[in-house]
């Protein structure tokens, strides 16, 4: 009989590595995470300090905001691992529904802190920063939504860390005033740049809406403020509250005139659209100074574009009129704002007058045209005529609904909870799961390849 001679150790080794890197794949894909929009606000504890053996460790816990109204039949308190997942520290129904503002919240006795961190590091310090959740949930206990804290264990203590102080401040355009319907651009500018969240702009205690904070600068575009005065604020939501503080602007006094009237005169003579610039478009080049209208620009040079006014999330198709050159597709974002767009003008581009169009699929979709020159031609018509849509004056998106997620365990169990959105925990999975998948093939075709070679022989 005729026996089979075991693999030989470099196939062997291509095979083990395949499989090892398609498992790690699959975990990460699995493994839930935490996203900034998942958080609703800031979680306040009772005291700034305690003992990891207390138990309840909170007994009463204080939110600035409310729990979305698909899940607000019951708040759980909630220890996230760092690796994904939680565990509970107690829940309660009590004072349900939680959709009708900031609320306090008496948790129920679970177990201790110190308990919670053994059952996943069971020996050693447990001395580390740690997250905790006030989880909105409905009567099935699901949900994924929360409002967070942060604490820091050293030793058999813990405390709350302090947090990096922010400002905020807040400017609009058309300063001042406006007539009923007009397109008002409010920008926040939220300091340290490094400070990631969310901005919700306020008209007195009602939200417009809101919009993450990028490199210290936030915006939002409305066209819903009624006739009257007003009072405008901006405040700053940080994804991290443990890092970083909020902060809320002074408020901008403004006032909306009747439908069709004309606006005061800006008084500081700034604000305003340079004339000939469309009012939904900014360029700069590629430090961040601002172009004049119709700019004269030279090959290989990049600038940033920022256009106004599409629907939310919208793909905004991009072209180069005259031009063969296949440039990438934007993406509005929840405002329909396509932000800082990076175009580089063609390197064998010749002189002549260019119109750069970033257009919205369909008949009535909006489009935005940014026009220059390439060497001594003079500057295309700073008035085309082709524009296919009107300005529909962006979006006011409100703020975050409640995305439903999954948990295991009911009321008062006390056992680990998957806390993701059930849709973005599925998507990830899936896609790192393709991913696993990928590097299968990848490692079969590489052993299939170095056999015909003749490097390998099973």
């Amino acid at each position: 009989m005729r026996h089979l001679a075991p693999p030989r150790t470099p196939t062997a080794l291509l095979l083990c590595c395949s499989l090892l890197l398609a498992a790690a794949a699959t975990v990460l894909g699995l493994a839930p995470t935490a996203r900034a929009e998942d958080s609703l606000g800031r979680l306040t504890l009772p005291v700034a300090s305690g003992k990891t053996a207390d138990n309840p460790t909170f007994p009463r816990v204080t939110t600035d905001g409310a729990c979305p109204a698909e899940n607000a039949q019951q708040v759980s308190l909630v220890l996230a691992k760092p690796a994904g997942g939680t565990v509970t520290l107690g829940k309660t129904t009590v004072g349900a529904p939680f959709d009708q503002g900031p609320f306090s919240a008496d948790i129920l006795a679970g177990k201790s802190l110190e308990t919670l961190l053994r059952s996943w590091i069971p020996s050693g310090s447990l001395d580390g920063t740690y997250d905790i959740r006030l989880m909105c949930r409905d009567a099935a206990n699901i949900g994924g939504r929360y409002f967070p804290a942060k604490i820091q264990v050293t030793g058999d203590s813990w405390t709350v860390p302090t947090a990096a102080a922010t400002t905020t401040a807040l400017t609009a355009t058309p300063a001042t005033t406006a007539p009923a319907g007009t397109a008002i651009t409010l920008k926040a500018a939220v300091t340290p740049p490094a400070a990631a969240g969310k901005v919700a702009f306020l008209d007195g205690t009602t939200e417009l809406g809101r919009a993450d904070a990028a490199s210290g600068a936030a915006e939002l575009r409305t066209q819903t403020l009624a006739e009257g005065a007003h009072r405008l604020t901006a405040k700053f939501i940080p994804a991290d509250s443990g890092t970083y503080a909020e902060s809320v602007s002074a408020a901008v006094p403004y006032t909306v005139t009747e439908a069709g009237s004309s606006p005061s005169p800006d008084p500081s003579g700034t604000g305003s659209p340079t004339p000939g610039t469309p009012a939904d478009l900014d360029v700069t080049d590629a430090d961040g100074n601002a172009l004049d209208v119709n700019p004269t620009l030279t090959a290989g040079q990049k600038v940033l574009i920022t256009a106004r006014g599409y629907a939310k999330d919208a793909k905004v198709k991009v072209t180069l009129a005259d031009s063969v050159a296949a440039l990438p597709d934007a993406t509005a974002n929840a405002e329909g704002t396509v932000s800082a767009y990076a175009f580089t003008v063609p390197a064998d581009i010749e002189d002549g007058s260019y119109t750069l169009a970033l257009a919205e699929p369909g008949t009535d979709g909006h489009r935005v045209e940014f026009l220059f020159a390439i060497g001594d031609a003079p500057g295309p018509d700073p008035s085309p005529s082709d524009s296919a849509g009107a300005d529909d004056g962006g979006t006011t998106a409100g703020a975050d609904g409640g995305a439903g997620g999954s948990s295991t365990g009911g009321p008062g169990d006390g056992s680990d909870t998957a806390t993701g959105p059930l849709a973005s925990t599925g998507t990830s999975a899936l896609a790192l799961g393709a991913a696993a998948l990928t590097l299968c093939g990848l490692g079969t075709a590489l052993v299939r390849h170095t056999r015909r070679r003749g490097l390998l022989r099973f």
